[in-house]
């Protein structure tokens, strides 16, 4: 407790802290030497005013330490210093002027002054030397006159103005010893700190470094990616929009090696024998070469796509002068890395997709994937392909069957019916018995197009088809001069293919109802006959059906009894 209390309050700015140990220190040591300095007066006779100056001063003491105490440091301060040089100036004017000891006291009150405010060091200062110089002309006037002071009295005051004075010092250098301490151990750590700052921004630096490289690599591979799907769907596109197999293999190795950025790009398909890859596309220029002399590679021998077409799974060569398989094509010179790549169908190997960089290591292991799901959508191309010509051969044969079907039909029908047509005029209908002729109609006939002619004379002539046969005409003569309207043509034409549609569905339907009533004839004369067992009844039965659905017709039914004994071409007889 005596420790706590004697020692100075704490204050959060570290200025306020090092100004308040100073007052707190200055007070307790001047109050000490002012108790110590007041004792000999107090035993004197005589009154002195010494004593008085000595019990204010103390008083000065106490009451700026009280309010130290309190956290008025500003306040006990100032009241340090003013009331101190008050008491200083009082003694030294009421004893022995400026030859008072006392004066020398202003030295410390500057000094407290200054450690307190430098400005309020400077103007105490200034006020000190004014007071001094005020004694003297007091003195010189004869306002005060000094007395001759005793030698220990005046060793006594001595020593104690020098004792504060020299406590004022060492705690000031003390003070300033401890500040630069501090200043070392702050400029350390400062250093320290900096070190670490340096360490921790070289490691940030260098971390954002590799953190930046990895980034730019990751774009690189992304993008790298994003073509490389951009690649697909350009592949797949090219698959819709063309369906002739030989175009489409030359788009895509276009393609392909647009997106991907590829020396030459080539498709092998195998022959029929699977003996050979043969070259069926390529987009270079030494690829052109190739295809113009039928460049083929034997499965399972030469080069690396004739052993991808015999193994089944992809193969990369990295640096195509390391690899055994490479096969060193003249008309592709510039090759430095090569992937082939099989194409299956059915789980079969049909071909092989061939991509050449003429960078060494040009494909990565995150490459084969995608470019083996470029193989495939290639595969499925190829296939769309084929499809689509077997179907397009299919829908010709189909439409070819069913044209010979119904120009059969039409000839039947003709046959039947002598009227070839109507003609209408006015409200007037009759039909045609034999057919027109005019230049519009010839015309017509000849280019399978619409004949319009307008003028004093119009003419419209449409074409009537069937299965891209021109059928008939519809002609059409207006009675005056008439320009004609679009919207009439469009339902002329309209009429007209309505019109064939009409003919193509009812020859279908007599088609049909002939071929089924030929049906049913041949299903009731084949009862008819095995009916019967025995054989003049069996021949009897045939001609009497076939004269009575041909609307009695003679028949003739003969057999040659000789048939069976004679020889068959290449063969000897049996008598022989």
């Amino acid at each position: 407790m005596i420790r706590q209390y004697f020692s100075p309050p704490h204050f959060e700015s570290e200025d306020d802290n090092f100004r308040a140990k100073f007052i707190y220190s200055f007070g307790l040591i001047a109050l000490g030497l002012l108790l110590i300095g007041i004792v000999p007066f107090l035993f004197q006779d005589r009154f002195n005013f010494t004593v008085i100056v000595l019990a204010g001063l103390i008083g000065v003491m106490i009451l700026s330490l009280y309010l130290l105490r309190k956290g008025h440091l500003n306040l006990s301060g100032i009241i340090l210093v003013v009331l101190t040089w008050a008491g200083i100036t009082i003694q030294a004017y009421t004893a022995d002027g400026v030859k008072d000891v006392i004066v020398v006291g202003y030295i410390a009150v500057s000094l407290l002054a200054g450690i307190v405010n430098w400005r309020a060091g400077t103007i105490v200062l200034l006020v000190s030397i004014a007071a001094i110089w005020m004694l003297t002309v007091l003195e010189l006037n004869g306002l005060i006159v000094p007395s001759l002071e005793e030698t220990t009295g005046y060793a006594r005051d001595l020593s104690i103005i020098f004792i504060a004075i020299a406590a004022m010092i060492y705690f000031s250098t003390t003070s300033l010893r401890d500040a630069v301490r501090r200043a070392n151990r702050s400029e350390q750590a400062l250093r320290a700190s900096n070190e670490s700052l340096q360490n921790l921004n070289q490691t940030l630096e260098e971390r954002v470094a590799s953190r930046t490289l990895e980034l730019e690599s990751a774009y690189q591979r992304n993008e790298r990616r994003a073509k490389q799907f951009e690649a697909i769907a350009e592949v797949t596109r090219a698959t819709t929009a063309n369906q002739n197999l030989e175009t489409l293999l030359s788009s895509l190795t276009q393609v392909i090696s647009e997106q991907f950025d590829f020396y030459h790009t080539g498709i092998f398909l195998l022959d029929e024998n699977r003996e050979y890859a043969v070259l069926k596309a390529a987009n270079s220029t030494g690829g052109n070469r190739m295809l113009q002399h039928g460049h083929k590679l034997r499965v399972g021998h030469t080069g690396i796509v004739g052993m991808v077409a015999a193994i089944g799974t992809p193969r990369i060569a990295l640096d195509v002068g390391l690899d055994a398989a490479f096969f060193d094509n003249p008309d592709l010179p510039n090759t430095r890395s090569e992937v082939a790549l099989p194409l299956h169908a059915a789980g079969e190997i049909i071909g092989v997709l061939d991509v050449q960089s003429t960078e060494e290591n040009a494909f990565q292991a995150e490459d084969r994937e995608v470019l083996t799901t470029l193989a495939d959508q290639v595969m499925i191309a190829i296939q769309n392909a084929h499809s689509y010509e077997i179907t397009q051969e299919l829908l010709t044969q189909a439409e070819r069957t069913s044209g010979f079907y119904l120009r059969d039909s039409w000839k039947l029908l003709q046959a039947q019916d002598t009227r070839v047509g109507y003609i209408v005029s006015g409200n007037t209908v009759r039909p045609l018995n034999k057919t027109l002729s005019s230049p519009q109609i010839e015309q017509v006939i000849t280019c399978r197009e619409a004949v319009v002619e307008s003028g004093k004379n119009p003419v419209l002539a449409v074409p009537i088809q069937l299965r891209n046969e021109v059928v008939g005409v519809m002609d059409i003569h207006m009675p005056e001069e008439h320009e004609w309207d679009p919207d009439e043509i469009d339902i002329v034409q309209a009429v007209a293919e309505r019109l064939s549609l009409a003919i193509e569905t009812s020859l279908l339907i007599e088609s049909t109802r002939r071929q089924a009533e030929m049906e049913r004839v041949t299903s009731e004369i084949s009862a008819k006959i095995s009916s019967t067992t025995q054989f003049d009844s069996i021949l009897r039965t045939a001609a009497e059906e076939l004269s009575r659905v041909l609307g009695g017709s003679e028949v003739y039914v003969q057999l040659q009894p000789d048939a069976l004994e004679r020889p068959q071409a290449g063969q000897a007889s049996v008598l022989e």
